[in-house]
């Protein structure tokens, strides 16, 4: 049986915890070198900063300076104030995971539309949240080895790591709960409602799942190091899957907001909660405009005999009063011809149709 307080066992431990650092200071220089066009947008001035993103960049950047202090604290070969250092390294550790709780407590809040019955338990909770991780950041102490010529973890609080870890993942599991909760009540399922859904679950089982490590490491109780190994792993995931949820909606709301048409084919669209669906054309349709018109010629304008061929001679001929009577006689029913054409069916006319009567009708229901 491994005898986990032993000089060897110990020694053996340190070394894991040395390569595991080097390895998670790797895997976050790469996700901040793959992320960092967020920043430059924002230095640009292409995207706009607001105060909620405080958070994120606390979050982002504390866990940064954690992985470095760990590591020039592994790192040293003359002797250093190393109970400093490990505060320092658990001040950024415990404001990473405090920035990235309460960067998507304030997400589900605003789904709230600021409720005060969800933001009073929420802010009481994360009250005890941050006072719990602040005093976390001084249990953990460290003396320089002049054996292994190095920082050694001297004494930890395995009982205080385990319940500050399941209180985290309490807090985390009540925002995701609230989160989802908010979102089944919208009645909808658009890009934004995945998004939102998604995010939350992701973040949720990723931190469940690293927190549940140390946890579990610190009911053990094996020896100092295993007690805090695993947290470090824990906060840089936690940091990693909540800038990632700030930025993949920080891109949702950047997109452009004109929809085409075409989009609507085939979908149903719900304006509000308390209204009706209102279902769209299979097809989009478009109004069309007819013009339909009549020719009017010359020929018109003269009476004609009753003939078949109408032609110049067959025309009644002037013969003094009869024929000028007869000739104002059939110029009168030309013109009251022309007049009855006028205010009829001739002429221009404009008509605007629709090639299906049912787009025409739910477009109505949608106005």
């Amino acid at each position: 049986m491994t005898s986990w307080s032993s000089t060897a066992e110990l020694a053996k431990d340190s070394e894991v915890f040395i390569r595991l650092l080097f390895a998670l200071f790797g895997l976050y220089c790469w996700e901040l070198l793959s992320t960092v066009s967020f920043e430059w947008s924002l230095i640009r001035g292409t995207r706009k900063f607001k105060w909620p993103l405080a958070f994120f960049f606390l979050s982002r950047y504390s866990i940064l300076w954690a992985l470095i202090g760990l590591i020039i604290s592994f790192s040293v070969t003359s002797e250093v104030n190393c109970n400093a250092l490990y505060t320092f390294n658990s001040f950024c550790g415990n404001m990473a995971i405090l920035a990235a709780s309460t960067s998507l407590m304030l997400r589900t809040i605003a789904l709230w539309e600021r409720s005060m019955k969800i933001v009073v338990p929420l802010g009481i909770l994360c009250l005890g949240h941050w006072a719990l991780l602040w005093y976390g950041m001084f249990i953990v102490k460290a003396e320089w080895s002049p054996e292994a010529n190095t920082c050694a973890v001297d004494k930890t609080n395995h009982t205080f790591l385990s319940i500050n870890l399941f209180y985290t993942m309490g807090f985390d599991l009540t925002v995701l709960v609230l989160t989802v909760t908010s979102l089944i009540r919208s009645d909808g399922r658009s890009g934004l409602w995945k998004i939102l859904f998604t995010d939350g679950l992701v973040y949720f089982v990723a931190t469940a799942s690293a927190n549940s490590v140390p946890a579990i490491l610190n009911v053990l109780n094996l020896n100092t190091t295993m007690n805090v190994i695993a947290t470090v792993p824990a906060a840089t995931v936690a940091s990693i899957a909540a800038c990632r949820a700030v930025i993949r909606l920080q891109d949702y709301a950047k997109r452009d907001p004109y929809v085409h048409s075409a989009s609507l084919i085939a979908n149903e669209v719900r304006f509000s909660r308390y209204m009706p669906a209102v279902k769209t054309p299979r097809y989009t349709t478009r109004p069309e405009i007819r013009v339909t018109t009549d020719q009017i010629v010359m020929q018109d304008m003269s009476p004609v005999s009753d003939t078949a061929v109408g032609t110049p001679y067959d025309r009644t001929p002037f013969d003094g009063t009869n024929g000028i009577l007869h000739e104002m006689k059939k110029a009168e029913e030309t013109s009251e011809s022309l007049e009855s054409q006028s205010s009829g069916a001739h002429g221009i006319h404009v008509q605007f149709t629709s090639s299906t009567k049912d787009g025409d009708d739910s477009a109505a229901r949608a106005v």
